[in-house]
């Protein structure tokens, strides 16, 4: 089988919605398990206070949280019980890194995220395909 296991980057934009959406369908086709993971990027280093990085906290977490159930419904739909990780971290680095440690066959992502930074200095699909240990899948 070519593909076992499939690790599918999610973010919630609409390219990343697309990329899996091609990781259930390919999943299926091949009968392979899917893990999403959703990177949580870091707080901010100067909030005024205490209180502004907690409800930032609180915000990403209820953004997660309902990432995670809508990618979870999805997969359902499809007839797949899925894996989801949410971690936080750098997504290029942290993507590259799950799926060498996780032994995946397949990345799946998106090709533009939700953050400007990426495409200043060189998208996070870019940075994925040049360094994981597995082939990359940029889903437009």
């Amino acid at each position: 089988m070519p593909f076992e296991r499939i690790l599918v980057a999610i973010d919630g934009s609409e390219c990343s919605d697309r990329a899996f959406a091609k990781a259930l369908e390919l999943a299926v086709l091949v009968g392979a398990s899917v893990t999403a993971l959703a990177v949580e990027g870091p707080l901010p280093a100067y909030a005024a206070t205490i209180g502004e990085v907690d409800e930032v906290k609180r915000e990403k977490d209820i953004y997660f949280n309902a990432l995670a159930v809508r990618a979870k419904h999805q997969a359902e739909q499809s007839g797949l019980d899925i894996a989801i990780e949410v971690r936080p971290g750098h997504a290029a680095e942290l993507i590259s890194q799950v799926a060498a440690e996780g032994s995946y066959d397949l990345v799946v992502l998106g090709q533009r995220g939700h953050f400007l930074r990426n495409h200043l200095l060189g998208s996070t699909a870019d940075r994925v395909a040049a360094n994981a240990a597995c082939p990359v899948l940029i889903v437009r």
